[in-house]
C-alpha cells in the first residue's frame, strides 16, 4: 500500500511518546492515518493491513497480539494540552481500542474532544509519508522526521536543546557525547537521504561552552498550492520550537549542490563524520 499519508494538527509534535520503541512509533501513526478525516467513528482495521502499513515483520500472531497490548497501554497514558488565558485541558487522543483476537482485527477510536486534530485540517498541519518514517529504523529518527516535516518549507528549525530532549524522550543521564553517537549520528545518517543538504549546528550558551541550541538547517520544499495547503504560522510564543515566517537570509543565499535522495556524496559523508566527533 503506497501512497498513504499521515495528517495532524501541528500541536501533536509537542506531545512526546515517552517509553515508545519502533515498533509502537509504527503502530501509533499508522492508526492516526487511519483514522484521519473519519470524524469520532470507530475505525475497525484488520492485523494484515495494520502490519503492512507499520513495516511490522514478524508473523507470529501471539507475539503481535502481546506487542498491540503494550503499545495501548502506553497510548493511554498520553496526554494532549491544550491551554488558555484562563483554562488549562488534558486530554487522551485514543478513547477505545478493542483486540479481536478471532477476527484478527482492531477497533480504535479517537476522543471526540480531539477529533479536530486529525480531521478536516486546512492549515498548520504536519503531513508526511507513512512509508518515509516507518522504514526509519532509529526511534529519535522517527521523531526528528516529523519535526522537520513541520517545516518543511522553510527548511529551517531551531530548537532548545533541553526541549530537544523532551521531545525526543532522550535519557537523562546522557551527556553531549551520548547524544551526538546515539541520537544525532542516526538523525544525520538517516535523514540526510529524506531532507537534502541537512546540517545540524550546535550553539554554546554566551557565557561558557555548555550547548543551548540545535539548529536545523535543510533544502526547503517548494509549496504546491490546493485547497488543503498549510499557511505558515508564527508559533514562536511556544517555548519547544522558533519556527521563522521565512527562511533566514544567510541559508536563503547558500548555494547548494542538488543530491537525489539516494545519491552517495563522500565529502558530505566526510563532513557529517567530521561533526559528530
Amino acid at each position: 500500500m503506497s501512497g498513504e499519508t499521515v495528517v495532524y494538527k501541528n500541536d501533536m509534535n509537542l506531545v512526546p511518546l515517552r517509553k515508545f520503541n519502533n515498533t509502537e512509533v509504527n503502530l501509533f501513526f499508522t492508526l492516526c492515518n487511519k483514522l484521519k478525516d473519519k470524524g469520532n467513528l470507530t475505525v475497525n482495521v484488520p492485523f494484515e493491513e495494520l502490519k503492512e502499513l507499520s513495516n511490522y515483520y514478524s508473523h507470529d500472531k501471539k507475539l503481535f497480539i502481546q506487542d498491540l497490548e503494550k503499545f495501548y497501554d502506553k497510548v493511554f497514558s498520553l496526554t494532549y494540552r491544550e491551554e488558555t488565558e484562563n483554562v488549562i485541558r488534558k486530554f487522551i487522543l485514543f478513547t477505545k481500542v478493542e483486540i479481536y483476537k478471532d477476527k484478527e482485527y482492531v477497533a480504535i477510536g479517537v476522543n471526540p474532544d480531539l477529533e479536530h486534530i486529525i480531521n478536516s485540517l486546512t492549515s498548520n498541519f504536519t503531513k508526511f509519508e507513512l512509508r518515509e518514517m516507518t522504514h526509519l529504523k532509529s526511534t529519535y529518527s522517527k521523531h526528528m522526521f516529523r519535526i522537520l516535516k513541520q517545516y518543511k518549507h522553510t527548511g529551517y528549525v531551531k530548537i532548545k536543546i533541553d526541549d530537544f530532549r523532551e521531545r525526543l524522550d532522550i535519557p537523562n543521564s546522557y551527556r553531549m557525547t551520548n547524544i551526538n553517537q546515539k541520537v544525532l549520528a542516526p538523525i544525520i545518517k538517516e535523514l540526510g537521504f529524506i531532507f537534502n543538504n541537512l546540517n545540524i549546528n550546535k550553539i554554546k550558551a554566551k557565557k561558557g561552552r555548555k550547548i543551548e541550541w540545535l539548529e536545523f538547517t535543510f533544502d526547503a520544499e517548494k509549496r504546491i498550492h490546493s485547497k488543503r495547503q498549510p499557511q505558515m504560522t508564527n508559533i514562536g510564543k511556544s517555548r519547544q520550537y522558533i519556527s521563522r515566517e521565512k527562511t533566514p537570509k544567510w541559508l536563503e543565499e547558500r548555494t547548494y549542490e542538488k543530491q537525489t535522495q539516494n545519491e552517495y556524496d563522500p565529502q558530505l559523508e566526510k563532513e557529517r563524520e567530521a561533526f559528530l566527533k
